[in-house]
């Protein structure tokens, strides 16, 4: 399900890339932690303001995925 509105757009590809540079920048430092315990929590937090707008979870992770190159856009 894509975002109906301009602002559910706006405010996925926003938190999307925010999430995104947390996890890079978590996962850059000394000793380098274990994905898991580093992503659940960034994703959660950032999810939270998506959830109100009815934006899925699955789309959030998608979208992420996308930026990193991981999935194509379709």
């Amino acid at each position: 399900m894509m975002p109906k509105t301009q602002e559910q757009r706006n405010a996925l590809i926003f938190s999307a890339r925010r999430c995104n540079e947390e996890l890079k920048a978590a996962m850059n430092q000394k000793p380098k932690p274990k994905f898991d315990a580093v992503s659940r929590p960034l994703l959660k937090k950032h999810f939270e303001k998506l959830k109100a707008l009815g934006i899925p979870f699955t789309l959030f992770t998608w979208t992420i995925g996308v930026m990193n190159k991981q999935f194509k856009e379709y």
